[in-house]
């Protein structure tokens, strides 16, 4: 546990210690929703099923994250997940496999709305261009949401 009793996450530091005997087991299925503001096109919705892998509260899958407008999906991006989830907590980091959006990774961390099921917080995505445009980058809302049954 994290030394300010804060969170209920693990340290990266005490998970790796608490995991070496550990084996990976299926983490269910969950929903991923990143609500987004764009100059261009306006409220948009990148949406996300990801399978999976637990280990402790670590977790990882890989997915397809499609861009929506209303019920009007878009272009789809691979994408890695990963991060750790409590009962009462997740932090999770979404890397785009491709495009521009590889170059910065979606940060989200969050506090669960029902016990291990459903989770809600903010994302944040660092400056795309740095050198060029130097802004803080981008954030919004998001919505993690455990599929089916517990099965855990």
């Amino acid at each position: 546990m994290t030394g300010s009793g804060a969170s209920d996450l693990l340290s990266r530091p005490g998970a790796a210690a608490m995991i070496t005997d550990a084996a990976p087991e299926e983490g269910g299925r969950w929903e991923l929703r990143l609500d987004m503001e764009l100059e261009t096109l306006g409220a948009v919705q990148m949406r996300a099923m990801a399978d999976f892998v637990r280990l402790g509260q670590q977790f990882s899958g890989q997915t397809m994250v499609v861009y929506y407008m209303g019920e009007q999906g878009g272009p789809g991006f691979d994408a890695d997940i990963e991060g750790e989830l409590s009962d009462a907590d997740v932090r999770l980091d979404i890397n785009i496999q491709e495009g521009e959006l590889k170059h910065a990774p979606f940060l989200c961390t969050g506090t669960a709305e029902t016990e291990g099921r459903r989770y809600t917080g903010r994302w944040h995505m660092p400056c795309l261009d740095p050198v060029e445009c130097g802004c803080e980058g981008e954030d919004g809302d998001f919505t993690l949401t455990r599929i089916g049954s517990t099965g855990d």
